[in-house]
């Protein structure tokens, strides 16, 4: 919850960030009316037409935003490093482009000059103005992650050459820091942590079962430091801490602000979707009524991301009397039968049942081609999955799953995936 509140309060800084430039140019365009500003001097009155000042004001704001998140000076997750370098190259290369609008834009947008006054006091103005209020707000995160339990551990293996590393990256966090060894973290939940730093040459399996313990938590972040192996087969950037250049392992790439440009595409996605398609789901939910009895829908709970339960939806493909979430003991006894039978084309975690008879013959064609599976974006709506991922599977399944088949659950599930698109006809005799 803390996390979640610290994210918001992230996502307002832009938004403060345009309000503030915007009253800057507004104040320096009030400013400029003053004639008689420099004592003995009389300046001439200006040309300032206030519509056309306030939209470049406007334009600058959402300008120094725009280049704010190109450049990463809105994380949403992790710490602040390097702060101020990140701060000035954006303000500078604002300056750079809220001059070409204003110069190229004459005639074109603005039809009355900008006034260089406003536009070179303004910068510098706002340049004040909004590294004060940051200062301020990450002087106040900083005491709140002093006094809090976010928490750094770094792990240390027998091969370290050098312990300058870290005591440099524990002066490189405002978090309280805590030492382990790789043996002494069998027991320990490391997603308790807000940042994991291993440091130090590992064996590539202990470094893997060390990122493992961190794939499924949302708020850890984990960083490797060594100029020995590292892990291959996971999404990686660098980073610097305290100049100190670590990779940071991830299980995806989504991250920070991708994640919620994911989250509002889908939903956006989703919910055209359903507009365009809901007469033909409509057709379909009443031809499901014609052939055989029972509901239109078939849910269930599937395991989501990180292992949560959520409620899955589709068009019901199978009789009622022969499905084992309508008809019970007897019905699961069928399916026993069939998964031991030949008719079990994939004998593995997941079976797959050819020609099943429990499937009707408007459940055959549904399947065949994935209508069964439209209904799935409502669930896309509400953000318990996305268009696409893996496939949600049931929980008597998961709990079978090995820890490398868990790292599916480490991103939300979808509709669609890479089974869907190349291997529908896969069939898997083994692991």
């Amino acid at each position: 919850m803390k996390e979640k509140y610290s994210v918001l309060l992230r996502l307002l800084r832009p938004v403060i960030h345009i309000g503030i430039i915007i009253i800057v140019f507004y104040s320096m365009y009030r400013i400029r009316l003053f004639t008689d500003l420099i004592p003995g001097v009389q300046l001439k009155i200006p040309i300032i037409n206030y519509q056309e000042n306030m939209a470049f004001g406007i334009i600058a704001a959402f300008a120094f935003v725009i280049i704010g998140i190109i450049k990463d000076l809105y994380e949403l997750h992790k710490p602040i490093q390097r702060y101020f370098q990140t701060f000035t190259k954006t303000w500078l290369y604002w300056i750079i482009v809220i001059t070409f609008i204003s110069y190229f834009g004459q005639g074109f947008v603005f039809f009355f000059w900008i006034s260089r006054f406003i536009i070179v006091l303004g910068a510098f103005t706002s340049f004040i103005w909004l590294f004060l209020f940051d200062q301020i707000r990450n002087y106040l995160e900083a005491k709140r992650h002093r006094e809090g339990n976010n928490k750094i551990l770094i792990i240390w293996s027998n091969t370290l050459e050098s312990y300058k590393a870290i005591e440099k990256i524990k002066n490189g966090f405002s978090f309280k820091t805590e030492f382990a060894t790789h043996n002494d973290i069998k027991d320990v939940d490391i997603t308790q942590y807000f940042i994991v730093v291993a440091v130090g040459s590992f064996e590539k399996d202990i470094l893997q079962s060390i990122f493992e313990k961190v794939r499924f938590s949302d708020n850890t972040r984990f960083y490797h430091i060594s100029e020995w192996f590292f892990l291959e087969d996971v999404v990686y950037s660098p980073e610097n801490i305290d100049n100190i250049i670590a990779l940071e392992y991830k299980h995806s790439k989504l991250d920070g602000r991708s994640i919620i440009l994911k989250k509002m595409a889908d939903m956006f996605a989703s919910w055209v979707l359903i507009i365009l398609i809901s007469p033909f789901m409509l057709l379909i939910g009443i031809i499901i009524k014609i052939d055989s009895r029972g509901p239109i829908f078939y849910k269930s709970q599937r395991v989501g991301k990180y292992g949560k339960l959520f409620n899955f939806l589709k068009f019901r493909s199978m009789y009622t009397h022969l499905s084992v979430w309508y008809w019970g003991k007897q019905a699961d006894e069928l399916y026993q039968k069939l998964i031991q039978s030949d008719a079990n084309v994939r004998q593995w975690v997941l079976p797959k049942i050819a020609n099943d008879p429990r499937v009707t013959r408007v459940g055959r064609f549904l399947r065949k081609i994935s209508l069964d599976e439209l209904p799935q974006l409502f669930c896309v709506f509400v953000w318990t999955m996305s268009l696409v991922g893996p496939r949600p599977h049931l929980p008597n399944e998961v709990k079978n799953y090995e820890s490398w088949q868990k790292r599916l659950l480490s991103i939300k599930p979808g509709i669609t995936w890479y089974a869907q698109v190349f291997g529908r006809e896969v069939v898997f005799k083994g692991k």
